[in-house]
């Protein structure tokens, strides 16, 4: 994934953010344990996300301790540790990094290739051990991203099955998250919708770069003025978002509720608000 799935801080309550820096904490120092030092610089707030639902479902308390920063190490700060549902976040990450490599290596220019190329040589071994702990969902991934892929070189202009393959991946790891039947079934909706979230604001977001470049984007296959083509998006994805509120509340979390709910109620609005403006356009401060 790539960091459009945060929160929207300006109306969380200072508890709720304490606790959302505490799962993003725990990840970071989760990733360095698992993967190594490095794997620390590939955490984004989507996992932090993906941890946070994993944990309010879990019949667990997490444990929170107090740990030092790597970045900051005279600085102590909470972190919820040792949870089997933050290794599983961190062998997401593992996998998704190296597809998301592979897709740069063959998409972008040059330098940012070498770069890519270079990546998934020092991403090979966490994703081998990333396969090993979750064959069925790394298959999965090599499956749905060479359909990915397949999509992207045939110029395929259909948004919704350019997206299906990323919100299929998705759909399948949130499902993973719990053994009931019902909510599996309500999870692999969740997922299925910000998959397709993810996919088409990424899309989005990579317009004009895309336009200059001459690169496949899903939303410039359609031909539609670039205002319209804007407009028509930003409704795609509130409709999206909608749908994803509207699973969302079939679900019960034992912790973290009003967090999960600003971020996909309120956080994933603002990415949009702010990656539908042409690229000129878009003040500085992102997404807070």
């Amino acid at each position: 994934m790539f960091g459009y799935i945060r929160a929207f801080k300006p109306e969380l309550k200072v508890r709720e953010f304490e606790s959302y820096k505490s799962v993003y904490c725990g990840l970071c120092r989760e990733l360095g344990r698992q993967y190594g030092p490095l794997a620390r610089l590939t955490l984004s707030y989507d996992f932090t996300f993906l941890a946070m639902l994993a944990l309010s479902l879990s019949q667990e308390e997490p444990r929170t301790t107090m740990e030092r920063c790597p970045v900051n190490p005279l600085k102590r700060v909470p972190c919820s540790v040792g949870t089997e549902e933050a290794v599983f976040c961190c062998d997401m990450a593992a996998l998704m990094l190296w597809h998301k490599l592979r897709d740069d290596a063959a998409d972008d220019g040059p330098i940012r290739r070498l770069g890519a190329r270079l990546g998934l040589l020092l991403a090979a071994p966490a994703r081998k051990k990333a396969q090993q702990r979750q064959p069925r969902l790394a298959a999965l991934f090599q499956r749905q991203m060479d359909r990915q892929a397949a999509l992207e070189r045939e110029g395929c202009a259909d948004v919704d099955q350019a997206c299906d393959p990323t919100a299929t991946v998705l759909a399948e790891v949130f499902a993973s998250l719990s053994s009931q039947e019902r909510e599996k079934r309500v999870l692999w909706r969740l997922g299925y919708l910000l998959g397709r979230y993810v996919y088409m604001v990424d899309a989005l977001d990579d317009l004009d770069q895309d336009q200059k470049r001459g690169s496949y984007n899903p939303f410039l296959r359609r031909g539609d003025p670039p205002e319209e083509l804007r407009s028509r998006a930003k409704g795609s994805l509130y409709l999206t978002i909608g749908e994803m509120g509207t699973a969302w509340q079939l679900l019960e979390p034992r912790r973290f509720g009003p967090i999960l709910e600003n971020i996909l109620l309120l956080g994933l609005k603002n990415t949009v608000d702010w990656v539908a403006l042409p690229s000129k356009d878009r003040p500085k401060q992102r997404y807070w």
